[in-house]
């Protein structure tokens, strides 16, 4: 019996070294969109979506056809398609513009291959690392919008830039940006930044978007004098003087900061839109030779005394709610304005607005006006 048993073991231990069971070989990684298309069914779900897209886009299911026609694209649009793997793209190398915004893209190593790009939208996606962007040379629009990297230094090298797109990222350190003297657009809302001493060379730049940071000083933008749009929302500023020289300004929004001073504004005669509200601003005296306004904002300050915006004759918006105005005749000439914000004042009498006859909207509520009647047709003009 036991010499049967030993047979039996003996047998079946040499059975299994001769025998194996059959075991899977991986399919290799795919290098090229046929073979993408082709291993479609055992690719996972996140990248068969994207072989998908592409094939839409082909407008075949023939992956000969279909490669055929993408690897010739100058110019390929997949925006808001859930696409979360771009591995299929990489040999996409014709490509000269490509937009994956508004998807839940993480990786993007595989656009260091596509070396002929000239224009990016990956903005609302969930980046973590840039640093395949940085031998995309000939790159002149990039746009990074709303993802999660905070290092920036992958961007060093792309001189070519024209439009820089950050906004709404982790970023503290703008050093790396120092480099990109083509720039003329550069967007960085919503990040961490304090220190702007980079951008100080940054000389063709005309548009400059840095609302809800951590900034106080704003000397090194003095240099900048081809700015034509400045937006400063929501930081720490409180001294203005270094915008002075800034005269080609046509818009200028400055508000939630700590300004008392606008003096250093008087010569900024071709503003046409000014934001200042919720500053410490008492004294509006030098606003009185920017003529070419038509939107003004001094909301939630200290303002009293308005006589100095009866010059401003171009105004269509105007909003001084939160202020302590009671006397609002400097207003009656101002017959271009389409709507008025005079809430929370100290208003009692509205007739020195009655000849505006291209006004829209009154607002003017929480103010001490006795005869709640709207001087103009329709009465629904005026909001009390």
């Amino acid at each position: 019996m036991k010499s049967t048993l030993a047979i039996v073991t003996l047998f079946t231990f040499t059975l299994g070294f001769c025998i194996s069971p059959a075991i899977a070989v991986p399919l290799t990684t795919p290098k090229t969109f046929i073979e993408w298309c082709q291993q479609k069914s055992t690719l996972p779900p996140q990248t068969r979506r994207t072989v998908d897209a592409l094939l839409k886009v082909a407008e075949t299911q023939n992956c000969n056809q279909a490669n055929q026609k993408l690897t010739q694209l100058k110019e390929l649009k997949l925006g808001s398609n859930k696409i979360s793997d771009i591995k299929p793209l990489s040999n996409l190398n014709n490509l000269i513009y490509l937009d994956l915004g508004f998807n839940q893209i993480i990786d993007i190593k595989p656009l260091s291959n596509l070396t002929n790009l000239t224009g990016i939208n990956i903005y609302y996606n969930q980046i973590i690392d840039i640093k395949p962007l940085s031998n995309l040379t000939k790159l002149i629009y990039l746009n990074l919008i709303k993802n999660e990297f905070s290092d920036i230094k992958p961007l060093s090298n792309l001189t070519n830039l024209i439009y820089l797109g950050l906004s709404r990222n982790q970023i503290n350190d703008i050093k790396p940006l120092s480099n990109l003297t083509n720039l003329t657009t550069l967007d960085l809302i919503e990040n961490k930044i304090s220190d702007i001493e980079p951008l100080s060379n940054l000389t063709k730049l005309t548009y400059l978007t840095l609302i809800e940071n951590k900034i106080s000083d704003i000397k090194p933008l003095s240099n900048l004098t081809n700015l034509t749009a400045l937006y400063l929302w929501n930081n720490e500023i409180s001294d203005i003087k270094h915008l002075s020289n800034l005269t080609k300004l046509t818009y200028l929004l400055l508000s939630e900061n700590k300004i008392s001073d606008i003096k250093p504004l008087s010569n900024l005669t071709n503003l046409t839109s000014l934001g200042l509200d919720e500053n410490q601003i008492s004294d509006i005296k030098p606003l009185s030779n920017l003529t070419n306004l038509t939107y003004l904002n001094l909301g939630l300050n200290q303002i009293s005394d308005i006589k100095v915006l009866s010059n401003l004759t171009n105004l269509t918006s105007l909003y001084l709610d939160y202020n302590q105005i009671s006397n609002i005749q400097p207003l009656f000439n101002l017959n271009n304005l389409t709507k008025i914000d005079l809430d929370y004042n100290q208003i009692s009498d509205i007739k020195p607005l009655s000849n505006m006859t291209k006004l829209e909207k009154l607002e003017i509520q929480n103010n001490p006006i006795p005869d709640k009647a709207c001087p103009f047709i329709p009465e629904s003009i005026c909001s009390f």
